[in-house]
């Protein structure tokens, strides 16, 4: 079983920002595959554009970390909708609950996702991937 890591903005934010968890970030982009959807690739992209990066900046900012961007096809919205009663309780966002479908999505392949977010919330629930909290 192959290992893959997925990244929640908050997770790409905290490294592209320097904040704190930041280094667990930098490790799993040093250790291989990382994949982001392309819900959670506009959250980064709107909060770098923001905070007065320029778009072509905040564009090339994301390329060059060497994700794989996912697209958020009608499954991962489906998996995405059916989050939604699961994830009230710790206020998951469409952003959150479409990482949480990519991972979810991933581990019922051959790929055994881990998971970076800053949410802590997330740690509340089981998952059939590991969750880590990086702050």
């Amino acid at each position: 079983m192959s290992n893959v890591n997925v990244l929640d903005a908050s997770a790409v934010l905290a490294y592209l920002q320097e904040e704190k968890g930041q280094n667990r970030i930098e490790a799993a982009l040093d250790a291989g595959t990382c994949w982001l959807s392309t819900v959670n690739m506009c959250e980064v992209l709107g909060k770098l554009c923001e905070k007065g990066m320029p778009p072509q900046e905040a564009q090339a900012t994301v390329n060059d970390l060497g994700l794989k961007v996912i697209n958020f096809d009608a499954d991962l919205a489906a998996l995405a909708a059916f989050l939604r009663v699961r994830t009230k309780p710790i206020g998951a966002s469409l952003g959150d609950r479409a990482c949480l479908a990519l991972a979810q999505q991933a581990s019922k392949t051959k790929v055994a996702p881990v998971v970076f977010t800053a949410e802590k919330a997330w740690a509340r629930l089981k998952w059939p991937f590991k969750v880590v909290v990086i702050r």
